[in-house]
């Protein structure tokens, strides 16, 4: 599932390493983040002093949870953690860093190449296997995916406005899927003919 976290507000109690890690995987996310700790690390720092984040210099209340939509609990004080179990409202998310099985959402490895975004989980098992696939995936799927991801939604839109009947659309997505089109020039060549399929280049 993903989640739009676009204008949410987001609570992080915890200043650390562990906080920091889960603050960044946010920060493309368009979050409101807030962080609740009475110290908090260099990289959290970097980011306050930037505005990419709030930070609220003190020991957790549980007025600090009021309007969160996602919580996260990264401290490294089991008491403090619990009290963040204890006082989130029922309908928000909830992540316990130390503790998966406590919330009722985790954080999965995760990496991007432009659209194209993939994540994996062992549902807090082992989050140093999903590392370990995460880093064998991203050798499979490198950078150039992101323009290939990119090619393929140009590609789609074209399609989708072409006179062509639904069935012909679904068998020219499915065939664009070959690995031959991930050659930029055939990308390039593709896109012109596309383009004149639907039309687009007597636009105007």
């Amino acid at each position: 599932m993903m989640i739009d976290l676009d204008k949410k507000n987001i609570v992080i109690v915890g200043g650390g390493s562990i906080a920091e890690r889960r603050i960044r995987s946010l920060l493309e996310n368009g979050g409101l983040l807030t962080v609740i700790s009475p110290t908090i690390g260099e990289g959290i720092q970097k980011l306050w002093q930037t505005a990419q984040l709030t930070w609220k210099k003190k020991r957790f209340e549980a007025v600090d949870l009021a309007d969160a939509f996602l919580i996260i609990a990264a401290t490294n004080d089991p008491t403090v953690n619990e009290l963040v179990v204890h006082h989130s409202p029922q309908d928000a998310l909830l992540n316990v860093a130390a503790q998966a099985e406590k919330g009722n959402i985790h954080f999965p490895a995760h990496f991007k190449q432009g659209k194209l975004s993939i994540s994996i989980s062992t549902d807090g098992a082992s989050p140093m296997l999903a590392a370990k696939i995460k880093d064998n995936l991203h050798t499979v799927y490198d950078e150039n995916y992101g323009d290939y991801v990119d090619f393929l939604n140009e590609s789609r839109k074209l399609i989708k406005h072409s006179l062509l009947d639904k069935s012909t659309q679904s068998l020219l997505l499915k065939e664009l899927l070959a690995e031959s089109f991930m050659d930029e020039q055939k990308q390039t060549k593709t896109i012109a003919w596309l383009e004149k399929l639907s039309g687009k280049d007597r636009v105007g």
